[in-house]
């Protein structure tokens, strides 16, 4: 299974929310590791538009693709990103499975269940 969770960094409401701390955490940290204690869950992969949220996105132990900025508006859809993602998978050859989880870093109390 893999997980998608976007990530973008121009939040006009409370800006880089997706990067404020959570118990400690940064809240996208926090996604990613609830994400990776799923047990069916092979693949964590973040969409973001910023290379400070992908730094602290990869040292969570998530795979990042940069999104180009086009998808990174505050008009851009969430399944934009998810469908670049899977794009941008089947382009570099790979499979795509059978199941996709999307994720939102903006929902901490998401249970690997």
């Amino acid at each position: 299974m893999l997980v998608i969770i976007p990530a973008r960094s121009g939040s006009q409401g409370i800006p880089d929310k997706n990067i404020r701390p959570f118990c400690g955490v940064p809240l996208i940290a926090q996604a990613i590791k609830t994400a990776q204690a799923a047990q069916t869950v092979d693949r964590v992969v973040v969409s973001t538009d910023s290379e400070d949220y992908a730094n602290i996105c990869r040292a969570a132990g998530a795979e990042v693709m940069i999104r180009p900025p086009e998808l990174a508006t505050n008009v851009a859809s969430s399944e934009s990103a998810l469908l670049h993602v899977l794009e941008r998978l089947q382009a570099a050859g790979e499979e795509l499975p059978e199941l996709v989880v999307f994720q939102q870093c903006t929902s901490p109390f998401t249970r690997p269940k």
